[in-house]
């Protein structure tokens, strides 16, 4: 479960280590005296770990890489929060998270390579400091945002040594992403993103703000103006710093979907 000699710079287990059975009933203290099982782990290597059969009361750890480790259909609640949020970073590389709910920790500071997020439940994170690379997305991933600078929940600068968060060559075209943002300057020109006319893609979104502006303050029906307009200010707020976007045409919430419509149009033949 756990790496090599050779794999490892500073590592050290406290009770039960994942994937070890504890000793005989009679070696062992009552079990309303037993000790918390704490794993704790400094700047290893972890490689093919299958987390499904792991098991342990608390995580510890600081500058791990675990590769090719198995996360899938793990319910994760607050035991693994320091998985993701340890610094040094955390690093998961070629790791499966499919079938996972994620839903109770945040990806905090860590950093996924080339991971597998098949019908992961990810609803409500919120990425502001962790960072994704050639990655895989599939299924509905709820309401989520991804960020392309490092953020604290406030929207303020947060202490890291890097001034952007690594975000290129995730894989979503298997994805629902009604409800996903890409902001804080997510090349999403580097992202593979799903083809359908349920979507729209706009790149040059700054100019393009501009124009629509002049256009939609044109409008003949006031309230369809007034609210052309407000959608306009909300989408300059969501994706700030983004030249490109990428976003339902219809949301379910939100501004009729006639004026929806038209402000998306507006912005598509803006820059022509």
């Amino acid at each position: 479960m756990f790496p090599q000699d050779s794999e490892r710079n500073d590592e050290r287990r406290e009770d039960v280590a994942p994937g070890v059975e504890p000793a005989p009933a009679a070696e062992q203290p009552a079990p309303e005296q037993r000790p918390d099982s704490v794993v704790s782990i400094n700047r290893a290597t972890l490689r093919g770990v299958d987390f499904r059969k792991a098991r342990f009361d608390k995580f510890s750890l600081a500058g791990c890489l675990f590769v090719s480790c198995d996360f899938r259909a793990i319910r994760f609640d607050a035991r693994y929060a320091p998985l993701f949020a340890a610094l040094p970073q955390t690093t998961f590389r070629d790791c499966r998270f499919d079938g996972a709910d994620m839903r109770r920790i945040r990806p905090a500071f860590a950093r996924f390579e080339h991971c597998t997020f098949d019908d992961t439940a990810i609803d409500g994170w919120k990425t502001e400091a962790s960072e994704f690379i050639g990655c895989r997305f599939a299924g509905a991933l709820g309401t989520v945002t991804f960020y392309g600078k490092p953020v604290g929940p406030s929207g303020r600068p947060i202490p890291l040594e890097r001034k952007h968060n690594d975000f290129t060559q995730n894989d979503f075209r298997d994805a629902d992403l009604d409800h996903v943002v890409f902001t804080l300057g997510i090349d999403l020109s580097t992202q593979r993103l799903p083809l359908s006319e349920r979507y729209v893609y706009v790149d040059r979104f700054p100019q393009r703000l501009t124009r629509a502006s002049a256009e939609i303050g044109k409008w003949d029906v006031q309230e369809e103006r007034v609210a052309g307009l407000e959608m306009l200010r909300e989408l300059s707020g969501r994706y700030r710093e983004q030249n490109q976007i990428f976003a339902s045409r219809v949301g379910a919430s939100g501004h009729a979907a006639r004026v929806q419509t038209r402000v998306w149009v507006a912005l598509e033949r803006a820059v022509l």
